[in-house]
């Protein structure tokens, strides 16, 4: 690698980076001053604060990431990328923040692959193809990463929802109301399925009812016990049930769920275990047993 590929694979990496850094932190305020501001749809500098320098650095950087992101999309997998974001908790914010990593990953494997390629003597047409390799995955990358989020999302909200309708259940008995007893709840158990439970007190307080709240919280997940939970809840609100029956019988349901689930996996963990036995384990016992004898049988079969 002579100096100038070396200086050149150093400045793109440092614009990209600079570029990504920009980008993370925007995807974590985006509703910062900098959008306060532009709704008001002019700036009086006397009372609204300076932008700080991070949004007037990487904001229209961002956004024209964002853009490139949505062009090289194509529009069947923007619904599919959407649901991934809601179910990663992310939000409608989200989906423009996976579209500008998508254009963000794929500059960098682009541009980094081949450099490095070439920095290890690769021809020419093979610097091409590793470019189009690095592209490729660059631009997958996010959405994988994305929709592996939603899935650990959605598990810990599966593993955390028998102790929340529990709790809820204890509370609602004693005398507290259903929002207050999902209010307790949330405070008390911090995680996913809190986060969506404060977010279903939201949707209450801004003038949803109860059951278009419970809807969109079935929309927001993809548990099949919450979405049950829910429609309960539902179904209850809509004939009078006493909310603290419902809760107690969805609780018992609940945890007889996670027994059946983790019977599964214990019964599925020998089937998933033969694997790695076969490849790794057996073929080390049997250099250990069977290498001694196989040695001894050569020198035989070998001495006059």
């Amino acid at each position: 690698m002579n100096i100038l590929q070396l200086i050149s694979m150093v400045a793109v990496a440092g614009g990209i980076l600079l570029a990504t850094l920009g980008y993370s932190r925007l995807a974590r305020e985006s509703q910062g001053p900098l959008a306060e501001i532009a709704d008001e749809g002019f700036v009086d500098f006397d009372a609204q604060p300076l932008v700080p320098l991070r949004y007037r650095l990487f904001g229209p950087v961002t956004e024209a990431f964002g853009r490139l992101g949505r062009r090289l999309t194509p529009s069947s997998q923007l619904e599919q990328m959407r649901r991934h974001a809601t179910l990663a908790g992310v939000g409608a914010q989200g989906v423009e923040s996976v579209l500008a990593s998508k254009a963000i990953a794929t500059a960098i494997g682009a541009t980094l692959v081949p450099l490095a390629m070439a920095g290890l003597g690769v021809k020419a047409g093979s610097v091409v193809m590793f470019a189009i390799i690095g592209g490729g995955v660059g631009f997958l990358l996010p959405g994988f990463l994305v929709s592996r989020k939603g899935k650990q999302r959605q598990a810990l909200i599966r593993k955390d929802l028998p102790e929340t309708i529990d709790l809820m259940a204890i509370s609602v008995q004693a005398g507290m109301g259903l929002e207050a007893a999902i209010e307790l709840a949330s405070q008390s158990l911090p995680g996913p399925l809190g986060d969506e439970l404060h977010r279903l007190l939201q949707e209450i307080q801004l003038g949803s009812s109860r059951r278009q709240a419970l809807h969109q919280l079935r929309d927001r997940t993809d548990v099949s016990e919450l979405s049950s939970f829910a429609l309960a809840m539902i179904q209850a609100d809509a004939i009078g049930s006493p909310i603290g029956d419902v809760l107690q019988s969805n609780s018992a349901r609940m945890r007889l769920i996670r027994r059946q689930n983790a019977r599964e996996k214990a019964a599925k963990l020998p089937v998933k275990l033969l694997i790695p036995m076969m490849l790794f384990i057996f073929p080390a016992l049997f250099v250990v047993i069977i290498g001694p004898a196989g040695l001894s049988i050569a020198e035989k079969l070998g001495s006059p």
